[in-house]
């Protein structure tokens, strides 16, 4: 028994030791852990001070950013409302110097307007008593004024500063005339082109007005050049009947004076005839255009060769066939080629700006001719307005111009002026364009 009961006690020491050590480790370990969790919770806390150092620090640097951006922001405003004050301060100077240069520009103009009514004013005055060297000599000198104060910078360039409707351009060897409707300068205006190329008034190109005819009320001039002299066909009122027919006068010099000795009409009828305009045929005959009215009507008809009186039967060239025309075509021209002719025409309201110019071929000066296109050749643009009365002329040979007239705008319709200009054909490409 006392064997067995050391040996319990033994067992049981060794137990108690073991215990014992087991709590001493266990003791430590808890410890340790212990401490572990406590310098765990100490470095969380530590980092979350440093993590909020930083954030402050980054938002102390956004804001520090934010506030560099407006500096510069500010200072690019202020070097930007710099810049637009000076950008402001050079308009208002170019403002300024434009509405002096305009105030200058229209001054002069105004003084150009003053210049050339004063001299139409003595013209018209000089013309009511039948003064011819007087009229010319008042139109002489003020027609570059007038000229400048109708053209201005606008293209194209008038020729001619006065009233100048239904023109017609004669050459003869380097010299060359114009002739246009009754106004300013006379019955039958006349103008001569000058060395420098610049038009300036010749005087009333009809010497001598027919009896049977009124005075004053011409209209639509264009001259033949035969053997001997010159045949002027015109446009006139009949005293008796109020008939519009054509008349012919004749002169041995270019500018006149024409002098009509008849004693009726060379044209007329029923249907009244008007714009008369003589054409050399490919055949080597004279050929005289004109227009019938009721209805409208271009028609053709071979002169004799001397280009007094009329031969053959008559020929229709067009009639109204398009819109734009509005049923009235007139002033009939014609260029004739190898290969046949180019008719130009007028069409629409004369006074209006809706009047414009057509092209049409024909296979020989007495036709027949294709119908009309159904758009004008030439019609209103920028500030030319109601182009017509056209007249073509050949400079020199190949070269052909095209004499016509229009309003400046916006003085249009009567009593405004009809200005001539004057432009080149181009036959290039076979059908005739304007160069203006």
């Amino acid at each position: 028994m006392t064997t067995l009961r050391r040996a319990f006690i033994m067992v049981t020491t060794v137990a108690v030791v073991a215990l014992a050590v087991s709590a001493y480790h266990l003791n430590t370990t808890w410890d340790s852990r212990t401490r572990a969790v406590r310098a765990m919770l100490e470095a969380r806390g530590v980092l979350a001070d440093e993590r909020e150092t930083l954030d402050s620090a980054q938002r102390r640097v956004r804001w520090a950013r934010v506030e560099a951006r407006r500096a510069v922001a500010e200072r690019d405003g202020a070097q930007l409302s710099v810049q637009d004050r000076r950008a402001q301060l050079v308009a208002i100077e170019a403002d300024r110097d434009h509405a002096s240069g305009v105030r200058d520009a229209l001054s002069a103009e105004v003084q150009l307007v003053r210049q050339c009514l004063a001299g139409a004013s003595t013209a018209l005055d000089a013309l009511r008593r039948r003064d011819n060297p007087a009229t010319i000599a008042a139109l002489q000198s003020v027609d570059g004024a007038c000229r400048a104060a109708q053209s201005g910078t606008s293209r194209p360039s008038a020729r001619y500063g006065f009233d100048f409707p239904d023109p017609f351009v004669l050459t003869v060897g380097a010299d060359a005339y114009a002739f246009a409707t009754n106004s300013g300068g006379g019955n039958i205006q006349v103008l001569r082109r000058q060395a420098d190329g610049t038009w300036a008034t010749h005087g009333d190109g009809l010497g001598q007005f027919p009896a049977w005819a009124g005075w004053g009320r011409t209209w639509a001039p264009a001259v033949l050049a035969r053997p001997g002299g010159f045949v002027l066909y015109y446009t006139v009122r009949e005293s008796v009947t109020g008939r519009q027919c054509i008349s012919r006068a004749v002169a041995v010099e270019p500018g006149g004076p024409y002098i009509d000795t008849s004693t009726g009409p060379l044209e007329c009828g029923e249907r009244n005839a008007i714009d008369p305009e003589a054409v050399i045929a490919a055949d080597g005959n004279p050929v005289l255009l004109w227009k019938h009215e009721h209805p409208n009507t271009i028609v053709a008809r071979q002169l004799a060769p001397d280009g007094l009186s009329l031969v053959g039967p008559e020929h229709e060239l067009l009639t109204v066939t398009a819109a734009w025309e509005s049923n009235n075509i007139e002033a009939p021209s014609m260029l004739v080629t190898p290969t046949g002719a180019w008719l130009f025409f007028s069409g629409n309201d004369w006074n209006s700006r809706r009047y414009a110019t057509g092209v049409v071929h024909c296979a020989s000066a007495l036709g027949p001719c294709d119908r009309a296109s159904g758009a004008p050749w030439l019609a209103s643009h920028g500030s030319l307005v109601g182009p017509g009365g056209a007249s073509v002329y050949q400079e020199s040979p190949g070269q052909f111009r095209l004499a016509y007239h229009g309003y400046r705008a916006p003085n249009v319709g009567f009593p405004a002026s009809r200005l001539l200009f004057i432009g080149a054909l181009d036959l290039s490409s076979g059908r005739p364009a304007l160069v203006e």
